[in-house]
């Protein structure tokens, strides 16, 4: 495993995500890049905001998530960063092909019931559409 692909989106797992996939990244000594997708694919906007607004700042915000996620757990190792539009498992193993990313590693929610139904997972999806090795991490959110 030379190059890990760590998704993360901007939600409060992400730290425990970025972290763990930094910790393997470091014993395999391989190189480490993020992938956060905008998610345009039920996206909706009020009147004031065009939906090309929306996902310029959603991108916009992914990457101060991620220069903080840098900063705060990476310090000085070099990390590329992706920041795509998009469904997100698509545009996950779309990085994953492009960069030759010899692991994907994310975060789940291990929703169930009509959440899961409603929001879908993003973790499933990869999972189930994956060519390559997944290390997955749960999160259980209090």
């Amino acid at each position: 495993m030379k190059k890990i692909l760590i998704a993360i989106d901007d939600g409060a797992t992400s730290e425990k995500v970025a972290s763990t996939g930094f910790q393997l990244g470091q014993q395999l000594n391989a190189e480490i890049a993020f992938v956060s997708v905008a998610d345009t694919e039920f996206l909706m906007t009020d009147g004031g905001v065009t939906p090309r607004e929306m996902i310029d700042i959603i991108k916009n915000d992914f990457k101060k998530s991620q220069r903080m996620l840098i900063n705060k757990v990476f310090k000085d190792y070099k990390v590329q960063a992706f920041i795509e539009e998009g469904k997100p498992f698509e545009m996950i193993l779309k990085v994953a092909n492009a960069w030759e990313a010899g692991l994907i590693v994310l975060g789940t929610h291990g929703r169930t019931g009509l959440s899961h139904l409603l929001m879908g997972s993003v973790a499933e999806k990869v999972i189930r559409h994956s060519t390559k090795p997944l290390f997955v991490i749960p999160i259980k959110l209090l």
